[in-house]
């Protein structure tokens, strides 16, 4: 019974040390961490020139991040002109774009920030401020506890 419970022990060790990959996203306050298989991101804010909505579609998976789609209400300063179509309110364009492992945006509460992970609102920056997003590998015991 000891023998069995010894190698139950080491067995739930070695899984708990096992590396997984993660999107970890911190602010200076705090951090959130979600085990990757596959994760959808959503950056929603107003343009700072426009006061428009924009919103872009980002997919999380362990090679990296991919802007997928962008959507948006308004033309001008910085906003794409290319329209592939409409969604409701919105015009969009479908993207592939790859942003590799690791990204920070610059985020100021005048454009009324949201950002959304698998349809979830998770953090909406209340100062101004960074907020980095990164793909890595994090112990499966720190991803399940949200600390990476």
């Amino acid at each position: 019974m000891k023998r069995a419970l010894f190698f139950f022990a080491i067995i739930l060790l070695v899984t708990a040390v096992f590396p997984v990959n993660s999107l970890v996203i911190t602010t200076k306050s705090s951090s959130y961490v979600y085990h990757l298989g596959e994760v959808w991101l959503r950056i929603e804010y107003n343009h700072s020139v426009e006061h428009s909505e924009v919103i872009e579609v980002i997919e999380v998976n362990s090679s990296g991040m991919f802007v997928r789609k962008m959507l948006w209400k308004d033309f001008g300063a910085g906003l794409p002109e290319d329209i592939q179509g409409r969604e409701g309110d919105y015009y969009y364009k479908v993207i592939d774009q790859p942003l590799g492992k690791s990204l920070d945006y610059w985020f100021i509460p005048f454009n009324r920030p949201q950002i959304v992970v698998n349809n979830a609102s998770v953090i909406r920056p209340p100062t101004p401020g960074l907020v980095h997003f990164r793909v890595e590998r994090c112990p499966l015991i720190l991803t399940a506890l949200g600390r990476c």
